[in-house]
């Protein structure tokens, strides 16, 4: 299984990406991320199911000891094309959600991360609906009800995934956030 080092949001910020993913599920479009059972997130770097793990949670731990929480907020709706087009929440991309991105790949520089988390091909998302053979119906449903959605990233974890498996989670100090 790959391993993934994510940005999830707390679980206030987590509500209205929530509220998307069962509207695309009670809609019949997609229930792929309502069942996933792992919150909303920006994923910084994937890694193969081959990269050394104790690697991985040394990096982890050493990089986000000191980092805080991180202000989002999601602007709009997109979609990657193709076969299986994949709709995501678009942040607003910040200074600092770079340097969260960067970081990660400075202290594992020899570890092959999967192509689209490399820097400078990287786009920060979360995830609505994947695999869509047509995103029209998903666009459509949720733009509906769309509003910009303000939020807080406030925890960093190293998971594997499918089934999505927490092996290593920190919490970022959100002393700059009054909630």
């Amino acid at each position: 299984m790959p391993f993934a080092i994510t940005l999830r949001l707390d679980s206030a910020s987590a509500g209205p990406i929530e509220a998307l993913w069962l509207k695309l599920a009670a809609d019949g479009i997609d229930a792929d991320r309502h069942q996933l059972g792992y919150a909303p997130h920006i994923t910084l770097a994937i890694y193969p199911d081959e990269a050394p793990l104790n690697r991985l949670r040394s990096a982890l731990e050493d990089i986000c000891r000191n980092w805080e929480a991180l202000p989002v907020r999601f602007s709009g709706l997109g979609a990657f094309p193709g076969d299986g087009a994949v709709l995501w929440a678009v942040p607003v991309v910040t200074s600092e959600l770079l340097a969260r991105h960067q970081a990660i790949q400075t202290a594992l520089p020899d570890l092959r991360v999967y192509a689209h988390y490399r820097p400078g091909a990287w786009v920060p998302h979360v995830t609505l609906s994947a695999a869509l053979p047509d995103p029209g119906p998903a666009l459509m449903a949720l733009l509906s009800n769309w509003e910009p959605i303000a939020g807080v990233l406030d925890r960093v974890d190293l998971v594997s995934f499918r089934p999505v498996e927490v092996l290593q989670s920190y919490g970022m100090r959100s002393e700059r956030f009054i909630t």
